[in-house]
């Protein structure tokens, strides 16, 4: 496995500075060598941000002999930008006026303490409990999480995690084809995990847990405040008046998140793992950081592939695609999933079954085989997909109890199909992902475990 890093040439800190990327695949050199891209920065002071002052060349390093083997040089030459540092660091931003002065401060304080229980590496929290675990490439990873239905622990979910992503860049001129990370199979989400600081990374009342894991010499390493666990307000749960005789009732919501955050190079995502009181699972992330660039002439055109930020810096098209891994485990193991497409209902205007035209439904269609389970979203029928255990019916619907996947306005994996990205990363290519394994303390049971290609938002709604 390589590892990003970034490191500088000399001792002089204004020297250049270096990116490393993996190569999944180049026709100069073949499969069977181990190669990073070393995308190439300049500072002009030890303090500035080198993504303003990018390179054009690209060295090519053999991670195996630990040489660099060929230097990737574009046909038309990009001088060095000469334009002035842009960054962000609290010196440069009091140079420029300063910090805002108009905003009030925000107290979030909870003097009873917080709602939920820690026991070891298992939250408890408004009938939720919880095992939160961490490895090297996942980071959080939430095992065996059950909801406690009046006294009924029902299991949910046996397993949770983002278990990988990529991201791939929309520049079609060498060496730009290169590059599409996957920021938690080649690099770890894990290893990449910051150490959170109160009342900056995290707000309010705070319990932190430490993340501990084997490193790639199989030494152990502890990251100190890795996951942060903190209630929110979630504004309305429920709300009724009734105009009859004007009496209301309001309820407020309350949200549980465990959350980490990893730098990739340039980028950081915030991870939040969001329990709800009714019942959802949210995962959401957040991207922060600075955007990855290339060096521009001025005037160039970009032909669409990306965009003049600042002078003599192109930022390239990309996406952000994440997996995520669901393993369901609803009133038990036995688990089918259903694709859920809201249509309109059959027969014409003025048929005896839609006289009015006016019938529509929630039409379901069971997987039943890997295969017909790759799917994608559908915006015009709002689709969703339903985890359900069909042996055990909610006693009023007399319908499966189950949980409904929602991810929207997603759009799919942009590179087109049979190139080099494509290859790759072979869980975007659709939606979601079925596959069956055996559960694994009943060795007779079949489950369900999602591979779930989403960008940003998921809810995990429940149906009782």
């Amino acid at each position: 496995m390589t590892v990003s890093v970034s490191c500088q040439f000399g001792k002089d800190p204004r020297q250049p500075f270096d990116t490393a990327w993996t190569i999944g695949f180049d026709e100069r050199f073949g499969s069977g060598v181990r190669l990073q891209q070393a995308l190439m920065y300049y500072r002009p002071h030890p303090d500035d941000s080198q993504y303003t002052y990018p390179l054009d060349f690209c060295p090519i390093y053999n991670a195996e002999t630990k040489q660099i083997i060929h230097i990737d040089v574009p046909p038309v030459r990009r001088p060095l930008s000469k334009a002035p540092p842009n960054n962000y660091h609290p010196a440069a931003i009091e140079k420029e006026g300063g910090y805002r002065t108009d905003i009030k401060p925000i107290h979030i304080t909870q003097p009873d303490g917080v709602s939920f229980q820690v026991k070891g590496r298992t939250i408890e929290w408004q009938n939720w409990s919880i095992h939160v675990g961490f490895n090297y490439r996942e980071g959080i990873v939430l095992n065996n999480i059950t909801f406690n239905d009046k006294g009924n622990v029902r299991p949910v979910f046996w397993r949770l995690s983002l278990a990988e992503m990529v991201v791939p860049y929309g520049n079609p001129d060498h060496p730009h084809q290169r590059k599409h990370a996957f920021d938690l199979g080649e690099y770890g989400g894990g290893y990449m995990t910051n150490s959170l600081s109160l009342g900056c990374d995290c707000k309010g009342a705070i319990h932190y847990m430490d993340a501990a894991f084997v490193n790639r010499a199989g030494a152990s390493t502890i990251i100190k405040n890795a996951i942060c666990i903190h209630e929110e307000d979630a504004g309305i749960l429920y709300k009724h008046t009734d105009f009859r005789d004007e009496s209301m009732i309001v309820t407020r919501g309350r949200k549980l998140i465990i959350s980490h955050i990893f730098t990739a190079a340039n980028y950081e995502y915030c991870v939040y793992w969001i329990f709800h009181q009714d019942g959802t699972v949210q995962l959401e992330v957040k991207l922060t950081g600075i955007l990855n660039t290339y060096a521009m002439n001025p005037g160039e055109d970009t032909h669409g592939w990306g965009t003049e930020v600042y002078p003599g810096v192109n930022a390239h098209n990309h996406q952000h695609l994440f997996c995520l891994r669901v393993d369901p485990n609803i009133d038990g193991p036995d688990n089918t999933v259903f694709q859920v497409d809201a249509v309109r209902g059959e027969g014409e205007v003025g048929s005896a079954e839609n006289k009015y035209g006016n019938a529509f439904y929630a039409k379901k269609t069971k997987y039943n085989t890997p295969r017909e389970s790759m799917s994608d979203y559908n915006g015009f029928t709002g689709r969703t997909w339903e985890m359900a255990n069909t042996n055990k019916l909610n006693p009023h619907s007399k319908k499966p109890v189950c949980y409904k996947l929602v991810s929207r306005e997603v759009p799919p994996l942009l590179p087109k199909e049979g190139g080099l990205v494509w290859k790759r990363a072979g869980f975007a290519r659709h939606a979601v992902h079925v596959t069956k394994c055996k559960y694994p303390f009943k060795a007779l049971s079949i489950r369900s475990k999602l591979l779930f290609f989403c960008s940003f938002l998921t809810h995990l709604s429940r149906r009782r």
